[in-house]
């Protein structure tokens, strides 16, 4: 059986170089290893095109991490100091791209800035600044801990009916952590699946949709020695398996 074409969103910059400054596109390779290794072949979808022309070859999508979301985007009457890294032309881009995903009823994996993404396009608010919002939350920022990416950093509790018990087979999960805002109020139609020991929203599903499931960590990071990790890529390839018309081939 072909292998079905899964689109990765990139992050966008302009950059200096020594040719002036220059647009570029940039990935962390981990995204492209971990669908490859899942089963799936791994599309970079670049955010100059129009989104229903960028799910024409693709039978998945994949919502990467990257830097914020613009505040305003979500109504936000200001723009938190700690904010970064705001990128118009994804912003516009991913936005679109979920609500075209969604409308096709194409399956969705979201990690990181992908689950705040989410939760924005479908009409729902994020914390801009964790520590502002809570003084006693985690420190959702391992590396300032010394933490490795590669190694998890706090346990989240997983509804135990929901899609993502299931595909992990378990109710509670260590997990990864390098993010400073999260979700606020849930979107209309989204559930919330996870939380952290702290009450931050770690994991939400659309359950409207055949698979719609958005994680806070980075299971890219973790899926070579964790299981459960890599079982999250692997539900996402076999939704785009179960989801393809019948007789239809990925390279058809």
């Amino acid at each position: 059986m072909d292998k079905p074409i899964i689109g990765v969103t990139p992050d966008f910059a302009t950059v200096p170089t020594q040719l002036g400054p220059t647009d570029r596109l940039f990935l962390n390779l981990d995204y492209a290893l971990a669908v490859e290794a899942a089963g799936g072949i791994p599309h970079v979808l670049p955010p100059v095109l129009d989104p229903a022309d960028a799910l024409v070859a693709v039978e998945a999508l994949l919502l990467t991490g990257g830097g914020d979301i613009d505040p305003h985007r979500y109504g936000a009457a200001s723009v938190h100091p700690e904010t970064y890294g705001i990128s118009e032309v994804r912003d516009t881009f991913e936005l679109a791209l979920v609500k075209a995903a969604i409308a096709r009823d194409l399956p969705v994996l979201a990690i990181c800035r992908g689950i705040q993404v989410l939760n924005v396009a479908l009409g729902g608010t994020l914390i801009q600044h964790i520590p502002a919002s809570d003084p006693n939350a985690l420190n959702h920022r391992q590396h300032e801990l010394g933490i490795p990416v590669d190694q998890p950093a706090h346990p989240v509790t997983i509804m135990p009916e929901s899609k993502l018990a299931a595909i992990v087979e378990t109710t509670t999960l260590l997990v990864n952590s390098f993010h400073h805002q999260a979700i606020d109020a849930p979107a209309p139609g989204l559930v919330v699946t996870a939380r952290a020991p702290d009450g931050v929203i770690e994991a939400v599903e659309l359950p409207s949709a055949t698979f719609v499931l958005g994680v806070q960590w980075h299971p890219e990071r973790l899926y070579r020695t964790f299981p459960q990790h890599r079982a999250l890529f692997r539900a996402l390839v076999l939704a785009a398996l179960r989801s393809r018309p019948l007789g239809r081939s990925a390279r058809a």
